[in-house]
C-alpha cells in the first residue's frame, strides 16, 4: 500500500498545476512515504528475528546508500535528459546557447544537458553574475569561468527575453517527467516486493 500511494503521489506531482494540486499530490505521496520505514522495520524483524538491530541497521544503511549513490544522480540525469530533449526538439538554437560543455553521465547513459550556470544567469537577468564580477574586480582577482560566463552572457542577453520562457518550460517538463519515471521505478520495486513475499509464503 505504501508503494502504491508513493507511486500515485509522484504521478500526481508530475501533472500538478497550481498550488492546491501540488499540496494534494504531496500529501498523497507523503502518506505512502511515511510508512515505508516502519514497514521495512516490521518486515526485517519478522523475517529475520535473530538479526536484531544489526540487520535492521544494515538494511536501512543500504537503502540510504542506494538513495545517495543511485537515486539522487539518477533523478538528476532523468531531469537533464527530458529537459534538454524537449528544448532541443522545440528550439534547437536556444538549446545550443544553453547546453552544457560537458556530458552528464549516469551508469552507462550519457546526455548533454543544460548548463546550470547559464540557466541561473538567465533566470536573474545576469544580476548575480554582474555582482560577482564586480567583487572580483574590486579584489583585483580574475576567474576564467566567470569571464567565460560573462562573455557568453554579453552575446546571449540579446535573446534572453525570448529564451527564458522556453528554457523555463523545458526545465519544468524535465522535472515532471523525472517524477513520473521515478514513480514507475518505485512501482516496480513494490511489485517485486509483493512477488517475493508471495513466493516465500
Amino acid at each position: 500500500m505504501s508503494g502504491l500511494l508513493g507511486f500515485a503521489g509522484l504521478q500526481l506531482l508530475g501533472d500538478a498545476e497550481g498550488v492546491m494540486w501540488c499540496i494534494i499530490a504531496a500529501t498523497v505521496y507523503s502518506c505512502g512515504k511515511t510508512f515505508l520505514w516502519p514497514t521495512m522495520l516490521a518486515v526485517a524483524s519478522e523475517r529475520f528475528p535473530k538479526g536484531g538491530a544489526i540487520t535492521i541497521g544494515a538494511i536501512g544503511g543500504m537503502g540510504m546508500l542506494s538513495a545517495g549513490l543511485l537515486g539522487g544522480p539518477g533523478i538528476g540525469f532523468k531531469q537533464d535528459y527530458y529537459a534538454s530533449g524537449k528544448l532541443k526538439e522545440e528550439s534547437p538554437a536556444i538549446y545550443e546557447r544553453y547546453k552544457s560543455d560537458e556530458e552528464n553521465h549516469f551508469l552507462a547513459f550519457k546526455v548533454v544537458g543544460l548548463d546550470g550556470s547559464k540557466v541561473g544567469v538567465l533566470d536573474d537577468g545576469g544580476k548575480e553574475l554582474a555582482r560577482a564580477n564586480e567583487i572580483l574586480k574590486k579584489e583585483g582577482k580574475s576567474d576564467k569561468n566567470q569571464e567565460a560566463l560573462a562573455t557568453w552572457w554579453a552575446d546571449s542577453e540579446k535573446t534572453s527575453k525570448e529564451d527564458k520562457p522556453k528554457v523555463g518550460e523545458a526545465g519544468l517538463h524535465g522535472g515532471r517527467k523525472a517524477l513520473k519515471v521515478t514513480s514507475l521505478f518505485r512501482h516496480g520495486l513494490t511489485a517485486c516486493g509483493l512477488f517475493s513475499v508471495s513466493v516465500s509464503q
